[in-house]
């Protein structure tokens, strides 16, 4: 390649983008030197170093980022090519140089990108460079005026090089009990101000100390993710249990310190998100688990006054808090997550489809937990609100009492209400949101296959809370409020479906044993009487006259699925003579008029 080729492709690199063609013309040079410089491999090494030359000594950025694009082309079109291998000290060298006199976002992103790829190809190569690339880029990510968009690009960048983290372990825990350290110092600050003393006049404002902290928070969680499943006490030292413990309580104290001194989303949100990253290495114990929901109850409250990029983050929050200590959560700490003044029940509410969303996952957790009474506590809870809803419902349509007020009559739901719901009246449009939602909720736990708690542990059972104990959807309340019928049969179907419609365990005439070890055995006796009483449901549902017609369909439907599974063998002949099956036939003719 001759030296008046490469100045022709300077001049044409150097030219003013005057038009959208010769904009795209110069990144097509660009790619074409890139290409080049492989190509002729006997040439690689001069036409690096011209092109590194020549970045050095253009003034324009769009010129410099032209030959960062030729340089990563170059880099990619060698891939992991040996021949290449003794330029490539040279060209990591050259790119270090330029990471450290960057001061522009888009030339950053171009010779990261370069240098990643020499970290894929040539990791040997890279990893005497590994350090100082990240005090670049956590330079970067620490600096709060940035974009957000470009804080998350650097920290996904850092995350890539997790091998390398993970080789260089005593750099990366350095490293993070150096923002430790500046937490603390910025929290002790924040806790000058906050104590009314005279304040030093080199202890910075708030408006300073915050950003920063939250910058801190921020690119900690980053580096722990760096270092991946390594950090994990598992794994053994330097990780360890004690480590991430006091790790993780002086985390705590640092946001605490800052929330005491005045309220900043951005602390919270990154505070929420350490303390996410450092639970799922942590083992429960009794101390941090107290500590741990204490913290996390007192930052769903603080949703009140926040937007739905903190409120996600306290969801998340939540959910691993249920997710992590999971069997050995306090019964306390599930009455207050679901009680009627919890934020977590106005959260469903949230305009923002993310955090309705982040909202169930919580609900879907706590249902998911396999320790009998706090399940059942949650699950009470749960029932009490829907319980409560329906006699919203019903209280102006003349067909309950309302709520509070005492009655000569049995309530209409019995054993579902709940002393903390009883007092309550919500507005229609809250009360069928509610119901809708506790619905979707709880098939948590009604389609999980065979499930000795959904079956028979819980009281009342899904299948007769949903066929039985809200019996009154389906009368004068389908008519004004169609959905919540339509809802109530939908996650009735969905549990049914889950378990071929209880068919089989229908013929089951075993005797009821709760001791006899099987679980599968214990489940078809406690639910042998389920078909018939489906089969009775449907051919009742279907008789009626005034029917939501999405409704009808899902009967139709579901009486379908039934019906060709009955007809596939020869052992379910002696369900064709059951009594609520004539019942059912009924229900469906009456439909063929």
């Amino acid at each position: 390649l001759s030296p008046l080729s490469l100045s022709s492709l300077s001049r044409l690199l150097s030219l003013s983008p005057l038009s959208k063609l010769l904009s795209e013309l110069r990144q097509e040079a660009a790619v074409c030197l890139g290409l080049l410089c492989t190509a002729l491999s006997y040439e690689t090494e001069r036409i690096f170093k011209w092109m590194f030359v020549k970045f050095s000594s253009s003034t324009r950025d769009e010129v410099r980022l032209l030959y960062l694009v030729a340089a990563y082309r170059a880099l990619e079109a060698a891939g992991e090519r040996k021949a290449f291998s003794p330029v490539m000290q040279l060209v990591m060298s050259s790119l270090q140089s330029i990471l450290e006199n960057l001061d522009t976002p888009e030339l950053l992103c171009q010779s990261v990108h370069c240098i990643l790829q020499v970290a894929r190809c040539h990791p040997h190569v890279f990893s005497t460079n590994f350090r100082d690339t990240v005090d670049i880029l956590v330079g970067w990510h620490i600096d709060h005026t940035q974009k957000q968009s470009l804080t998350q690009q650097v920290s996904g960048w850092l995350q890539s090089l997790e091998q390398f983290w993970v080789a260089d372990l005593t750099f990366s825990t350095t490293l993070l009990g150096q923002f430790l350290e500046d937490m603390e110092a910025y929290a002790e600050d924040l806790g000058h101000v906050g104590s009314g003393e005279a304040v030093d006049e080199d202890i910075p404002p708030p408006t300073v100390s915050l950003p920063k902290l939250a910058a801190l928070l921020r690119v900690f969680s980053t580096v722990v993710r760096c270092i991946g499943q390594r950090f994990n006490p598992i794994r053994g030292p330097p990780i360890t249990q004690a480590y991430v413990s006091d790790v993780l309580n002086r985390v705590l104290a640092c946001v605490s310190t800052a929330k005491q001194v005045l309220f900043s989303e951005p602390v919270l949100t990154a505070g929420n998100e350490c303390v996410c990253v450092l639970l799922v290495s942590l083992e429960p114990s009794a101390q941090l688990t107290d500590v741990v929901i204490t913290y996390g109850l007192d930052q769903l409250d603080a949703c009140r006054a926040c937007g739905p990029e903190y409120s996600l983050a306290v969801l998340s929050l939540i959910t691993l808090i249920v997710d992590q200590i999971n069997t050995k959560l306090p019964a306390w700490f599930v009455e207050k997550l679901l009680a009627p003044t919890s934020q977590l029940l106005e959260l469903r509410f949230n305009r923002d489809r993310e955090v309705m969303s982040a909202a169930l996952g919580v609900y879907q957790s706590v249902l998911s937990l396999k320790n009998i009474p706090i399940l059942e506590a949650a699950y009470k809870l749960v029932l009490g609100e829907m319980a409560c809803a329906l006699s919203s419902l019903l209280a102006p349509l003349g067909l309950s009492p309302t709520p509070g007020t005492p009655s000569p009559t049995p309530p209409p739901f019995p054993g579902i209400q709940h002393p903390v719901f009883a007092p309550l009246t919500l507005t229609p449009e809250r009360a069928e949101f509610t119901l809708i939602f506790n619905l979707s909720a709880l098939t948590t736990i009604g389609n999980t296959k065979n499930s000795l708690i959904g079956m028979w542990a819980l009281s009342p059972t899904v299948f007769a809370l949903l066929s039985q104990n809200l019996m009154l959807v389906h009368s004068d309340l389908a008519v004004y409020h169609p959905a919540v019928q339509y809802a109530v049969l939908y996650t009735l179907y969905s549990h049914c479906t889950r378990h071929d419609h209880f068919i089989s365990s229908s013929l089951s005439s075993s005797s009821p044993s709760l001791f006899d070890g099987a679980v599968i055995s214990t489940v078809t006796t406690a639910t042998r009487k389920h078909f018939s009483t489906l089969l009775s449901l449907l051919g009742a549902l279907l008789r009626k006259e005034q029917l939501y017609t999405e409704a009808r369909k899902l009967l139709l439907t579901w009486s379908l699925e039934m019906c060709l599974m009955m007809k596939r063998s020869d052992t379910y002949t002696p369900l064709f003579s059951l009594p609520s099956f004539h019942k059912f036939c009924k229900g469906l003719l009456h439909n063929g008029k």
